[in-house]
């Protein structure tokens, strides 16, 4: 398996309706039969964070034509510019963030 516009595309449905304003970034990784989705928060994980990025990984194995050997999910808290996080092999969700790393609109 490999990451075609077709599963980007797979990933992208499956994230929506459950962005949170907490997530800064999505990114995907697929290496062989093993997809990684990474969430850049604004804080640290939680449990209702966590539950949804499970139901967008739930969403995403279950739409696939063949069984993944691994699917893992990676919450982490960071406060460094978006620009400078690793985007694997793309991002999915990215949210704006003004040149202080925050939603605030420019005065």
């Amino acid at each position: 398996m490999t990451a075609d516009d077709e599963m980007f595309r797979w990933a992208q449905r499956c994230i929506s309706g459950e962005i949170t304003p907490n997530m800064r970034m999505v990114v995907l990784r697929i290496e062989e039969r093993r997809v990684t989705f990474r969430y850049y928060l604004d804080i640290e994980p939680n449990s209702f964070l966590l539950e949804r990025a499970e139901i967008i990984a739930l969403n995403f194995d279950c739409g696939l034509s063949t069984n993944l050997d691994a699917l893992d999910i990676e919450l982490i808290h960071t406060v460094e510019p978006l620009g400078k996080l690793e985007y694997f092999d793309g991002s999915l969700f990215r949210r704006w963030e003004n040149d202080q790393g925050t939603t605030e609109p420019d005065e």
